[in-house]
């Protein structure tokens, strides 16, 4: 459930122990149709393939299983057919700014100074000289003077790479800001979200957080639980709190707005993790459903 929550573009189910039982095409098909009947009843459609193996010889780990009953690909062969994927690059640019650097070179209005260049990996969009661009959470505008990567410049930059951007005029940009196209960055301070729980300590309504979103942190609190998510009959149920490994729908309030995107959009505007602020364990990771 985790990993269909986490956009995970390809699940495969690896049986394994087959040479443990005494009739394994029994014991794989059983399984298989258990699995086959979770995934629909879950949604999960990200379903690659379901591969019989026995890890003690190796059986279909990395050569095809030499058996009667199956003809398919082996474990190693099916995962080198899975596609790739990467954040979308078309569309508005969203950056998260991880780190501001200084070089001798001049721009445009802030000629005489050091050029700052803001390097970060793009969250989706792509950037190149010439582009206007907007800064949160300040709403200064600008425009792109040049683009960097690895230390050269170069044309241009698209979503999952890294990129140094110059402006041509000298902003107040720090780590934990965004860098995007102008008008498509939202900030809210409400927001729905699916939390996965990982502390001990339940996850209680009324209770105080740090969220992390991109480089910025920020306090927050826990306003509701709508609903905890039971992982045997995938129904939802009434909760007050979420417990170690629990996984609910849950409604967050910032004490700073922050550009907030759904995660169906994007994974990186749209997941925060959640940190204690007594014991600074990482204590949840939140996925943005819907904003207020």
């Amino acid at each position: 459930m985790l990993a269909h929550l986490l956009r995970v573009p390809s699940i495969v189910f690896a049986v394994n122990k087959l040479d443990a039982v005494d009739q394994p095409k029994a014991a794989f098909e059983a399984t298989r149709d258990a699995l086959l009947a979770f995934a629909e009843e879950a949604g999960i459609t990200e379903l690659a393939g379901i591969i019989p193996v026995s890890a003690l010889r190796g059986d279909n780990v990395t050569q095809p299983l030499v058996a009667d009953w199956y003809d398919g690909p082996s474990l190693l062969q099916l995962l080198e057919s899975l596609p790739t994927t990467q954040e979308r690059t078309e569309g508005a640019l969203l950056q998260p700014v991880q780190y501001v650097a200084r070089d001798g070179g001049e721009t445009g209005e802030g000629a005489g100074h050091l050029a700052r260049v803001y390097w970060g990996r793009i969250a989706h969009g792509s950037v190149k000289p010439g582009d206007a661009v907007q800064v949160f959470p300040s709403g200064e505008l600008a425009v792109v003077s040049e683009v960097r990567r690895a230390g050269v410049t170069v044309a241009s930059v698209q979503a999952g790479e890294s990129a140094g951007i110059v402006l041509d005029r000298q902003l107040d940009i720090s780590r934990g800001d965004w860098i995007a196209t102008p008008g498509s960055l939202t900030a809210t301070q409400r927001f729905s979200a699916t939390l996965a729980w990982l502390d001990t300590e339940p996850a209680s309504v009324g209770r105080r957080y740090w969220l992390r979103h991109g480089n910025r942190w920020v306090q927050a609190r826990l306003a509701a639980i709508d609903h905890r998510l039971d992982i045997h009959s995938l129904q939802t149920v009434d909760a007050q709190a979420l417990g170690v490994n629990e996984i609910g729908l849950v409604w967050i309030e910032l004490q700073q707005p922050l550009p907030l995107e759904p995660y169906l959009s994007n994974r990186v505007g749209g997941a925060l993790i959640v940190v204690d602020p007594t014991s600074h364990r990482t204590s949840g990771a939140l996925l943005v459903k819907s904003l207020a």
